[in-house]
């Protein structure tokens, strides 16, 4: 499907744009220059457009891709659990961990941990009322924040174990939608749930804010003489308890508030065609290489990293937009000729035990000119089963 596809390409580009200054730390967030008026403008506006949204965005997008992957397993080889916790362990050995060692911030290890525990929960969320993973969902965002505050802080804590149960929540809230008859490729009444979608998502991020400068109203953080915030053992700012556990309801809040709110104005866009969905539609063939998108462009970042505290904001910025504008003109390129991303065959493979079919079956003239669809965005030959742009 279109949707998603598209989909996926505007959250790895959230997520490109965010790792820009985080791979490799810019010159202003070093201390070796003050940021410009612009560079302050572009680094606060695309925080408030992308932090954290994008990465709950490509959360909810995995969910949707688990349970439509799901069902092709169990069509395919009858053992759907077998083959989805092969391919998680695939994801976080072959990708997550290497990249981590290299990123600090990497994504992937993380969501690898928990799609595993998502996994044998896939039966109960992918049958009876249709609301289930919503319930799920709404259980596991309410146990999120004390979880991770008797978890406590550390890197492991805070990155990997943490959030497992916010993310979990996340990928039930993708499992819900990947459930919705909106999203069936045979579906062709109106479809009423964009709106909800959109709205729910600007008043989710509208309750997150409210609740986090409720938090810091409510509970202040303690300041010394000298008006500097006093530290802990581990040379954080100590946090009051409740603030903690309203800051990890609030980002929540805004996570899936963002994440609900594009994926509803892309929908939206889409179902309208014209020049907006045609735009869109070119981002299609890049939402089918994510894998090998975000892969690639920490290898892009760290080639900075001899340089890390002399090169400008802005120009990480501007080279994180570069190779985007790159990678969408290459998977195109790449999209016409084969069916899978590199990785993302390389993953497969070794998901199902056996190679994929790799290269496209030549089209005639005729029949190319018909895969572009009535409103100018490409129709993907098949709904896509997984979220991280396969068959």
């Amino acid at each position: 499907m279109v949707f998603l596809d598209v989909a996926r390409a505007i959250a790895m580009l959230g997520v490109v744009m965010m790792n820009a200054t985080i791979v490799v730390f810019p010159a202003e967030m070093a201390g070796e220059s003050e940021p410009s008026v612009l560079t302050s403008v572009l680094d606060t506006g695309l925080t408030l457009l992308m932090s954290g949204k994008a990465r709950a965005m490509l959360m909810v997008l995995l969910g949707v891709g688990t349970l439509l992957a799901w069902r092709s397993a169990a069509r395919h080889d009858g053992r759907p659990l077998v083959t989805m916790l092969r391919r998680y362990v695939v994801l976080g050995l072959l990708f997550g961990i290497p990249h981590l060692l290299a990123f600090s911030g990497d994504i992937l290890t993380h969501y690898a941990i928990t799609a595993l525990l998502l996994a044998p929960l896939m039966p109960l969320l992918s049958m009876g009322s249709p609301h289930r993973p919503l319930w799920a969902a709404g259980v596991l965002f309410s146990f999120a924040p004390p979880f991770e505050y008797l978890l406590g802080a550390g890197p492991i804590q805070s990155t990997l174990i943490g959030p497992i149960p916010q993310t979990l929540g996340f990928f039930c809230v993708g499992v819900w939608l990947a459930r919705r008859p909106e999203l069936s490729p045979d579906f062709t009444r109106p479809n009423r749930l964009i709106a909800p979608m959109v709205w729910g998502g600007l008043g989710g991020q509208f309750l997150g804010v409210v609740l986090l400068v409720g938090a810091d109203l409510l509970f202040p953080r303690e300041f010394d003489a000298n008006g500097v915030p006093v530290l802990g053992p581990d040379g954080v700012p100590v946090t009051p308890p409740p603030a903690e556990l309203m800051g990890t309801l609030s980002s929540t809040l805004t996570g899936l508030g963002g994440a609900l709110f594009y994926l509803g104005l892309v929908w939206w866009l889409l179902g309208r065609g014209g020049p907006g969905a045609r735009m869109l539609g070119t981002l299609a063939p890049l939402g089918r290489v994510t894998l090998t998108t975000y892969l690639a462009g920490t290898v892009v970042f760290l080639s900075l990293k001899p340089f890390e505290g002399q090169v400008p904001m802005i120009a990480q910025y501007a080279l994180a937009a570069s190779y985007f504008v790159l990678m969408a003109l290459v998977a195109t390129w790449w999209r016409r000729r084969f069916r899978l991303g590199p990785l993302e065959w390389l993953w497969r493979t070794l998901t199902y035990l056996r190679p994929r079919p790799m290269r496209r079956a030549r089209m005639a003239p005729k029949e190319a000119v018909g895969s572009v669809g009535r409103e100018g965005t490409m129709d993907a030959p098949r709904p896509s089963t997984t979220g991280d742009g396969g068959e």
